[in-house]
C-alpha cells in the first residue's frame, strides 16, 4: 500500500518488528494462532488508544487586531480575561508572524504551510480578466490543512471569513476539506445581518433565518454546536472571526463597557474586542463543560497588524499597521494552550510564523507533511515545504530557533526579510531600511546607512528564497493601493499604549 498524502502508511504501523508477520495461515497451530489473536487485539486497542489521545484542535483567527489590544500584550484600555487565561496557562508568543500584512494572502499561508508566494497569491483577491479561473484563490493543487486533518480521521470546520477563493464551486470550504461550512466566502460583513441583508452560507445553501442578532455572537454559538457534537473522531475547528475587522459596528452592551472612551471609533473597537473575548469564554466553558479542555490545543492569533487608520486599532509598542512592513503589519498576538501536552505560563521568543500551524497541526494528528515531488523528467521538482512543527520546540525537545530566517513580499508593494535580530526593509518608495529589533524593537532608528554589509547579507539571503519561487504572482492589486501602501510608512503611530482615555487616532 502506497503512502497517503500526509505521509501515513497504514500497513507500516501495524509492524511489530521486521520478522513478525501478522497474516493467519490456515495450517498454523492453535497456539501460534492464539498469540496471533492477542497480538492483534493489543494492536487494535494500542490504535484505539493513540487516536483517543490525538488533540482536538481549535484555531481562532482574529481579523485586523492589534498587536497592543489585549491585556496579555500589554494592553492598558481593553480587558480581554479569557484570553489572557489561555495566555498565562499556556504558551505566550513575542516573536510571532504572519506571512503578508493583509488579509487573504496571509490566509492562504497559513491554510497551507506555504509561503504563499510559492503559488502566486501575494496580494488580497483580485481577478483580472487573464487569470484562469481555477487560479482565483488557493490553486487546486494545493493541500490545505483540513484537508490533510480529515485524511487523517478528524471532523473539520470552518466558521467565519473564508476569503482565499469563491469564484468556482471547487474553492468552496466544503471543497478544500471542511465537512461543515458556516460564514461568509469573502473578506467582510456587515455585524448585524438580516435575511434581506448577508453573505452567509451554510455549507452550500443560503440562510433561512436569524440565529442571533450579532454576527461574533452567532458564529460563537455555531463553534460551540460543533465542538460539542457526539462523534468518535477528534475534531479540528477554524473558528475564523472578522473582529474587529471593519464595518466598526458593537453591540449596546459592551458600547457602555467603554463609554470612557475616546474617540467614538476607538471606543467600538474596544468594545468588538470584548465582545470576542467573551464569547471565547463561554467557548472555553463549553469545553470544559463537556471534559475536552484538557485535550484540546487552542491556538489563537490575528490575521495581519491592527489597521490603525480603519478601526484605530493599537499595535504599540510596535511601529506600523497592516498592510505595510514594518513590525506593526506583520507581528501579532499569538497563543498556544494545551494543558495535556504543553507546559503552562511559557513565553516563547524565538520568531515562528503562521505557516508553522500545519505541520504543527499535522503532526499532532498523527501525520506528517512531506515535500512531494510535482512534475516529471527534468521539470520535476520538491513541492518546497516551508513551516516547521513546533511541538517539539514547546516542549523542549529541540533547542534553538525553528527558523533560519523568515520572509516577505508583495510585487510592487516591497519585501523585508527577518534573520536572528536582524531586520530588512525594501520598498519602491522609501530608501532600504534596516534595524536591530534586540535594541529598536519600534524600527526607529535606520541602519542601513551605517552598515552596508549587513544589508547585503540580508538581501542575498533573501535573494536566495526569492529564487526558489516557482510561481510569479498570479494578480495584482490595483494601483490605489501602492499608493495608499506608501503612506503607511510616514504615519506617526502610537508607540507607547494610551495612559488616559483618549488615543491618537
Amino acid at each position: 500500500m502506497e503512502n497517503s498524502p500526509d505521509g501515513i502508511n497504514p500497513t507500516k504501523q501495524l509492524d511489530l518488528a521486521p520478522n513478525i508477520k501478522l497474516g493467519i495461515a490456515t495450517h498454523a497451530h492453535p497456539i501460534t494462532m492464539m498469540i496471533r489473536s492477542l497480538i492483534l487485539t493489543a494492536l487494535c486497542l494500542c490504535s484505539s488508544l493513540q487516536a483517543a489521545e490525538r488533540p482536538n484542535i481549535l484555531f481562532i483567527l482574529a481579523d485586523d487586531m492589534g498587536f497592543g489590544d489585549l491585556g496579555c500584550y500589554g494592553s492598558s484600555q481593553i480587558k480581554t480575561p479569557a484570553l489572557d487565561a489561555l495566555a498565562a496557562n499556556g504558551v505566550k508568543f513575542t516573536d510571532g508572524y504572519v506571512s503578508a500584512p493583509v488579509c487573504a494572502p496571509s490566509r492562504a499561508g497559513l491554510l497551507t504551510g506555504r509561503y504563499q508566494q510559492r503559488f502566486g497569491f501575494e496580494h488580497n483577491l483580485h481577478s483580472p480578466h487573464y487569470l484562469k479561473p481555477e487560479k482565483a484563490g488557493i490553486p487546486l493543487d494545493e493541500t490545505t490543512v483540513a484537508q490533510r486533518l480529515k485524511n487523517l480521521g478528524y471532523r473539520t470546520g470552518l466558521i467565519g471569513k473564508w476569503h482565499v477563493g469563491s469564484y468556482l464551486p471547487e474553492h468552496h470550504p466544503n471543497a478544500r476539506g471542511f465537512d461543515f461550512f458556516f460564514g461568509m466566502l469573502g473578506g467582510g460583513h456587515t455585524y448585524w445581518p438580516t435575511l434581506k441583508k448577508n453573505s452567509l452560507l451554510r455549507n452550500r445553501e443560503k440562510i433561512s433565518e436569524i440565529r442571533t442578532p450579532y454576527l461574533t455572537d452567532w458564529f460563537s454559538r455555531e463553534a460551540e454546536d460543533f465542538i460539542t457534537q457526539d462523534s468518535q473522531n477528534p475534531w479540528f475547528l477554524f473558528l475564523s472571526y472578522n473582529t474587529p475587522h471593519t464595518p466598526m459596528q458593537a453591540k449596546e452592551e459592551d458600547l457602555k463597557a467603554y463609554s470612557h472612551i475616546s474617540p467614538k471609533r476607538r471606543q467600538i473597537y474596544c468594545a468588538m474586542q470584548k465582545c470576542m473575548d467573551d464569547n471565547i469564554a463561554q467557548i472555553i466553558s463549553k469545553l470544559k463543560a463537556t471534559k475536552q479542555l484538557e485535550n484540546t490545543l487552542i491556538v489563537f492569533c490575528s490575521d495581519n497588524g491592527g489597521s490603525v487608520t480603519a478601526s484605530s486599532a493599537i499595535n504599540a509598542p510596535l511601529n506600523g499597521m497592516k498592510g505595510c512592513f514594518l513590525e506593526g503589519g506583520i507581528r501579532v498576538p499569538m497563543i498556544m494552550h494545551w494543558p495535556a501536552g504543553l507546559k503552562p505560563g511559557q513565553t516563547y521568543s524565538h520568531p515562528v510564523i503562521t505557516l508553522d500551524f500545519t505541520p504543527t497541526f499535522v503532526h499532532l494528528a498523527g501525520g506528517k507533511v512531506e515535500e512531494e515531488i510535482v512534475g516529471s523528467g527534468k521539470r520535476a521538482y520538491k513541492k518546497t515545504r516551508d513551516g516547521v512543527n513546533l511541538i517539539p520546540f514547546l516542549q523542549g525537545q529541540k533547542q534553538g530557533s525553528p527558523h533560519q530566517a523568515l520572509f516577505w513580499r508583495m510585487a510592487i508593494r516591497g519585501s523585508a526579510v527577518r534573520s536572528g535580530q536582524w531586520k530588512l526593509i525594501q520598498t519602491p518608495h522609501h530608501p532600504t531600511m534596516l534595524f536591530d529589533l534586540s535594541n529598536d524593537l519600534a524600527e526607529q532608528h535606520n541602519l542601513a546607512p551605517s552598515m552596508p554589509e549587513k544589508v547585503a547579507e540580508l538581501t542575498n539571503l533573501y535573494a536566495d528564497w526569492a529564487e526558489s519561487l516557482k510561481a510569479n504572482p498570479m494578480w495584482i492589486s490595483d494601483n490605489f493601493w501602492s499608493a495608499y501602501n506608501k503612506k503607511l510608512y510616514d504615519i506617526d503611530y502610537d508607540l507607547t499604549q494610551p495612559t488616559g482615555n483618549t488615543t491618537k487616532h
